[in-house]
């Protein structure tokens, strides 16, 4: 089993709305099409959010066709930029629904569980009671090999900013980790000897560390890093 791990497109309302200086669109464009030219067998994409740059309707219809035109399946993690109910309608053909974007699936014998990080106070995460008793339940020692996916990094990335938040002339921001990483950890510890990894976006560059013996991933943006 093999996926592409892609994130944080940022597409805005038109196809040339521009977001730190540049196109996002485009971006994605080469992006769909340089996974399209793989010349190795790929199974499905995992988006791990922010398809949108500010959660509007129009960002979603700019942002179908081009993610359409990937020739593989493909599943999203809600952003904090995203509105899960306009991704589920729009990308997916879906119902919409106020409810969280949590879901799972499987491939090829691997057990997949996404959950939406989104906090109360943007740009931090935050995983509810309930999804944490998801996660318990999902995280017994024994299974299938289990790969889970958010947006929000529940690990110190040992960058000051990210992990304790910055002040601009707009304002103070928390960190943009999951803020009850530690309650997120001991859900998932009885599963670490089948734990693949812990997938995530948020932070537009690339990341990979073993953490409590787990390997932790991020993708950098399709358009710009930080």
């Amino acid at each position: 089993m093999r996926f592409v791990h892609i994130s944080d497109t940022h597409v805005g309302p038109t196809p040339d709305s521009e977001s730190e200086g540049r196109a996002p669109l485009a971006y994605l464009e080469g992006l769909v099409e340089a996974i399209n030219s793989l010349t190795f067998p790929v199974d499905f994409v995992l988006h791990t959010g922010d398809v949108a740059n500010l959660a509007q309707e129009a960002e979603y219809v700019t942002a179908a066709p081009a993610l359409a035109r990937l020739r593989l399946p493909i599943y999203y993690a809600a952003g904090n930029h995203d509105n899960p109910a306009l991704m589920r309608r729009v990308l997916l053909g879906q119902q919409a629904s106020p409810a969280r974007f949590d879901y799972q699936f499987e491939v090829a014998g691997v057990q997949f569980a996404v959950f939406d990080s989104r906090g109360p106070v943007d740009p931090a995460g935050h995983l509810e009671p309930d999804q944490l008793e998801t996660l318990r339940r999902l995280c017994s020692p024994d299974g299938p090999p289990l790969v889970l996916a958010l947006h929000h990094p529940p690990l110190p990335l040992d960058a000051a900013w990210i992990d304790r938040g910055w002040v601009t002339e707009k304002g103070t921001f928390p960190t943009m980790l999951l803020e009850n990483a530690e309650a997120f950890y001991e859900a998932i510890a009885p599963a670490r000897a089948r734990l693949c990894g812990v997938f995530f976006g948020h932070i537009h560059r690339g990341y990979q560390a073993l953490h409590q013996g787990v390997l932790h991933a991020s993708a950098p943006s399709s358009f710009v890093q930080f």
